[in-house]
């Protein structure tokens, strides 16, 4: 009996002192017989438990997520939503088993206890991706619309748009990353605009849709009186209504049509002007009326008769227009004196050059300046284009001498010019041009450069009655005489003084792939710049002297020569040589 009490006391030291030996062993280590992520790490440190789980889970493959949004779904994988394993918090949810029930390390000692892998989520990363996902999934709403379709008006109906939820996503998957779906919970945003809410709008355009007869009449003038109509169809009433949220109309549709309509019937006026008579002698040609449509009245009431149903037929605003320059005011030519000439010479020319020249020339010829208008070059002789008689060739734009429609129309603004200034008159807008141009050089300084729409020659007549231009041309030169009522002024043109000369850069080569190899054209001629200065003086007969100064400032221009490209030389050439 004492004998069994003795070694059951044995046996229970032995066990406390085995169970005491065991807590100390795994005070710091995992408790044996746990496995974390399918790793044994019983009886490991936590850091060698981290390591070896780390080890274990460097090529698990990441779990697949699918993604919904109402009846959308997208599979993505999880590491694009930046999940990734945790070793770490994998092997400290190990390192608990057992701390604080006695069961758990029975289960463990019987192999029981397998820790999952726990994962972590980079909420930025996270935040990123499904911010782009959202974007291909999420659809703005549709209003309805009214759209003319089949000749009437109908209504397109709206659509709802999707907005997702991204934050609530975020918040739910960084909790709870081992979930393989994730619901954006989509939400329904409504259109403002609804097909019950343009219903009404469409019956109304529709009301408004028949055809609508436009009346333009002319005046009861020389040539006038007759009626012009043009009836739109349903199709073309619809183009002039803007029909959404309310029907409004299409100004600028409205508009294109009165233009082309004012385009087809308007007569503008002709002034009187002095002509050459079969003798070539001078006589006045009288003025002749004109019509022109009132655009911004008619304008408004069209607004207005458009919305009204029952109208079909709608007049337009025409008005007489009276010439400028009437016969009643031109003096008798015999009257006219001769105040001022100049003639420049371009003698070398091309042929579209020398074309350009003379129509220009003969649009400017018999333009009349009333007293105390302006002289207007540009609107003179008309729009430079190959309709008005003008051909390509050399101008200056940009900075290069190029192809362009109009050159050499200088050589008669030029001409122009110097007549303009030798008679005394105030110069409202002279434009040198960007470098000396031959053309010019017999007087430096002396030039006018055009180039429409943005540049001009403009002066002013301050004569005591209508100015005359006289414009004519031989094979080689270009003459402008100004005539008109002298009021005894005097004018002397000094000779122009050169200032300061720049001498002009190398020459430059460019390589033209449509020459021939070695081919080479001169496209831009070198000149040197200078700075001049031309005087002139005006004398009144009262004895008061006005004076004035012409500077240019010319660049230096470089001569720029295209060359064909070098030709290839065979390699078998290369490796004999």
């Amino acid at each position: 009996m004492k004998w069994a009490l003795l070694v059951g006391l044995g046996l229970f030291t032995g066990l406390v002192l085995g169970w005491a030996t065991f807590e100390r062993y795994h005070h710091n280590r995992v408790f044996a017989g746990v496995e974390a992520a399918g790793v044994a790490v019983g009886g490991l440190t936590l850091v060698e438990a981290t390591a070896k789980i780390a080890a274990g889970t460097q090529s698990i493959a990441p779990p697949r997520l699918t993604l919904r949004a109402g009846d959308k779904a997208l599979e993505v994988s999880a590491t694009e939503l930046g999940w990734k394993p945790d070793a770490r918090a994998t092997a400290e949810r190990a390192f608990a088993i057992g701390r604080d029930r006695f069961a758990e390390r029975v289960a463990a000692l019987l192999g029981q206890v397998r820790i999952p892998l726990v994962p972590s989520v980079d909420a930025a990363a996270l935040e990123r991706r499904l911010q782009e996902i959202a974007r291909s999934l999420e659809y703005a709403p549709v209003n309805a619309r009214v759209v003319f379709r089949d000749g009437q008006y109908m209504v397109a109906p709206e659509k709802a748009g999707l907005k997702l939820d991204i934050l609530s996503a975020i918040e739910i998957y960084v909790k709870y990353p081992r979930q393989t779906v994730l619901e954006f919970f989509p939400r329904s945003i409504a259109p403002s605009l609804t097909a019950a809410m343009l219903g009404p709008v469409a019956r109304k355009a529709n009301d408004l849709l028949r055809p609508i007869t436009l009346v333009y009449t002319e005046p009861s003038l020389a040539g006038g009186g007759q009626v012009h109509k043009r009836t739109l169809n349903v199709s073309e009433v619809a183009a002039l209504l803007n029909v959404q949220e309310e029907v409004k109309i299409n100004t600028v549709a409205l508009s294109k049509i009165l233009a082309q309509t004012a385009t087809r019937h308007d007569r503008l006026p002709v002034d009187a002007r002095y002509a050459p008579d079969r003798e070539g002698q001078l006589v006045v040609r009288p003025e002749v009326k004109g019509w022109k449509m009132n655009q911004p009245e008619t304008r408004k009431r069209l607004e207005l008769e458009l919305l009204r149903p029952d109208v079909g037929e709608v007049g337009l605003t025409v008005v007489p227009k009276t010439a400028l320059v009437r016969a009643a005011d031109l003096p008798r030519a015999e009257d006219l004196q001769l105040l001022a000439e100049a003639t420049t010479y371009y003698s070398g020319s091309t042929a579209e050059r020398i074309a350009n020249v003379h129509a220009a020339a003969r649009n400017l010829d018999g333009y009349i300046v009333p007293k105390d208008g302006v002289f207007d070059f540009n609107s003179a002789i008309g729009s430079i284009s190959p309709e008005n008689g003008f051909k390509e060739a050399l101008v200056i734009s940009g900075g290069r001498t190029i192809k362009g429609v109009g050159g050499g129309v200088c050589q008669v603004s030029t001409t122009a010019f110097r007549a303009l200034y030798r008679a005394g008159l105030p110069i409202l807008e002279r434009n040198q041009h960007a470098y000396r141009v031959h053309w010019y050089d017999n007087i430096v300084g002396f030039d006018a450069a055009v180039y429409q729409p943005y540049l001009n020659l403009r002066a002013r007549n301050d004569t005591p009655g209508p100015l005359v231009v006289r414009s004519s041309v031989t094979r080689t030169t270009h003459t402008v005489r100004l005539y008109g009522i002298p009021d005894g002024r005097q004018v002397a043109v000094s000779k122009p003084t050169i200032l300061s000369r720049t001498p002009h850069p190398p020459a430059q080569y460019i390589v033209e792939p449509s020459l021939r190899p070695g081919q080479v054209k001169q496209v831009d001629w070198a000149v040197d710049g200078l700075r001049t200065r031309i005087t002139r003086t005006i004398t009144r007969p009262d004895g008061k002297v006005d004076l004035d100064v012409l500077n240019s400032n010319f660049r230096p221009w470089r001569a720029v020569y295209q060359i064909g490209p070098q030709p290839t030389v065979p390699a078998e050439e290369v490796a004999s040589r």
